[in-house]
C-alpha cells in the first residue's frame, strides 16, 4: 500500500479517517468513468438504467456483509437509516428505547425528537474497560422493561471505537421480544460483518468510510417481518411499492457515490480484506501505545472490543462543569492542533465515566503509526 494511491494531501498526518473517509485513487479515477457515463445521457442513466445498476450494487454489498440483497436498501449515510427506522415504528408517550453511553450525537438527537413526543430514553453506561461480552448483555438487558419498544446499539462506536458484541446483545434482546437497531456507521469494511448471523432487526452502515467509496453512501439491513413498516424519510414514486422501491428513488440525487461503490470494493478484494483489517488493527494499535506511553497513561480498551479505532486515556479527569488535567509528561506538547497538517495531529475527546480520552484511528492511508513528539 502506497500512499501515492490516496487523494490524501501527503503534507497531512491524516487520523480521522472514520470521519468522512478517504479516496483512493483507482476509486476516484473510477467515479469520474461513472460520472461521464451519467452525464452523457442523465435520463437514460436515471431512469432505464437505474433500477438493473442499483440492483448490481445491492448484490456486490450484500457479498461484503454476508446478507441478503433483499433485504438492503442504500441511503444517504448512517443518520438518514436511523432517522428512518426511529421515525417509522410509530414510537408513542410510555413507550421506553435502551440505548448506551457510547452512541453517536446524532442518534441521540434523533432519540431527542422522540422524547419531545413523550418517549422515555434509557440509557445505559458501558464501561471502556468492561471485561466480557457477558457483561455487556448484563449492562443493556438490566434496563429492558415491559415497555421497551427497541433497543439501540452501536456496531463499532464512533466516540470511543468500542465493537459491541452485537450478535449476543441481538439473541438476548429478541428473547426479550425487543427489536434492535445496530448503528454500525463504522462497520462495513472496518470489520468482517455476517449480517446472517448478527441477525438484527435494522442495521445501518456506512460505505464511505472504511469501504473508501466516494462521500456519501450507506447500506441499510432491514429484517423481513419489518418490509411493510420501514420507509425513508421522503416519499417519492415508489414509496407505496413497497420496501426497495421506497428507498431505491427518493428524488433526483447524485448517484456517483453509490454506483462507484463496486470500484471501491474491487480495490480492497485486490489487496485483501483479512490483511486489510490485520494491517490496521496492528497500525492504530502501536499508535495507540506510542500516545499513551508518551502522556504517562494507557490504552483504555481491551483489544477483543477494538478494531481500526482506539481509545487512549488523556491526563484530564471531567466532571459536568468541569475538566482539570491530572498530570502531563514534561515532554508532551501542551496542545493539540486544529488540522493534522505537517507534524500536527487533530485529536478527537470522547468522554466515559468522567475520564477524557482520545480517538486514535487508521486505515490504509495511514502509512505509519502515529507519536506525540516533544514540544520544541
Amino acid at each position: 500500500m502506497r500512499a501515492a494511491e490516496w487523494l490524501i494531501d501527503p503534507a497531512i498526518a491524516y487520523l480521522n479517517h472514520g470521519g468522512y473517509g478517504a479516496l483512493p485513487q483507482p476509486v476516484a479515477e473510477a467515479a469520474a468513468l461513472v460520472r461521464a457515463d451519467v452525464e452523457a445521457n442523465p435520463t437514460d442513466a436515471m431512469t432505464r438504467q437505474w433500477q438493473g445498476r442499483v440492483d448490481d450494487v445491492r448484490s456486490r454489498v450484500a457479498a461484503l456483509l454476508r446478507g441478503t440483497a433483499d433485504n438492503l436498501v442504500f441511503v444517504p449515510n448512517a443518520t438518514a437509516g436511523t432517522a428512518a427506522v426511529i421515525s417509522s415504528l410509530g414510537l408513542a408517550p410510555g413507550d421506553e428505547v435502551v440505548a448506551t453511553d457510547h452512541r453517536y450525537p446524532a442518534v441521540a438527537s434523533q432519540l431527542g425528537v422522540a422524547a419531545r413526543r413523550g418517549v422515555h430514553i434509557i440509557e445505559t453506561h458501558v464501561p471502556v474497560d468492561i471485561a466480557s461480552p457477558a457483561d455487556i448483555v448484563a449492562a443493556v438487558t438490566a434496563i429492558v422493561g415491559p415497555r421497551t419498544r427497541l433497543i439501540v446499539l452501536d456496531h463499532v462506536a464512533s466516540p470511543t471505537g468500542f465493537v459491541f458484541p452485537v450478535r449476543e446483545l441481538v439473541t438476548a434482546a429478541h428473547a426479550a421480544g425487543v427489536p434492535v437497531l445496530v448503528d454500525a456507521a463504522h462497520a462495513p469494511g472496518q470489520i468482517d460483518v455476517d449480517l446472517g448471523a448478527i441477525g438484527a432487526d435494522f442495521w445501518v452502515g456506512n460505505l464511505h468510510k472504511w469501504v473508501c467509496s466516494p462521500r456519501a453512501c450507506a447500506v441499510m439491513h432491514v429484517a423481513p417481518q419489518w418490509h411493510d413498516t420501514i420507509r425513508p424519510l421522503v416519499a417519492s414514486d415508489g414509496y407505496a411499492d413497497g420496501f426497495q422501491p421506497a428507498f431505491d428513488w427518493t428524488g433526483t440525487f447524485d448517484a456517483v457515490p453509490l454506483l462507484a461503490v463496486p470500484a471501491a470494493l474491487d480495490f480492497f478484494a485486490a489487496l485483501g480484506w483479512p490483511e486489510v483489517r490485520r494491517h490496521q488493527h496492528a497500525l492504530v494499535t502501536a499508535g495507540a501505545e506510542s500516545v499513551a506511553d508518551a502522556l504517562g497513561t494507557e490504552v483504555a480498551i481491551a483489544d477483543a472490543f477494538t478494531a481500526a479505532m482506539r481509545l487512549v486515556r488523556l491526563p484530564v479527569t471531567c466532571t459536568v462543569t468541569a475538566c482539570s488535567v491530572v498530570s502531563r509528561p514534561a515532554s508532551c506538547a501542551a496542545s493539540s492542533t486544529d488540522s493534522g497538517r505537517g507534524s500536527s495531529i487533530r485529536r478527537i475527546a470522547a468522554v466515559n465515566s468522567s475520564r477524557i480520552a482520545t480517538r486514535v484511528p487508521s486505515s490504509s492511508a495511514t502509512c505509519r503509526a502515529p507519536s506525540v513528539t516533544s514540544a520544541r
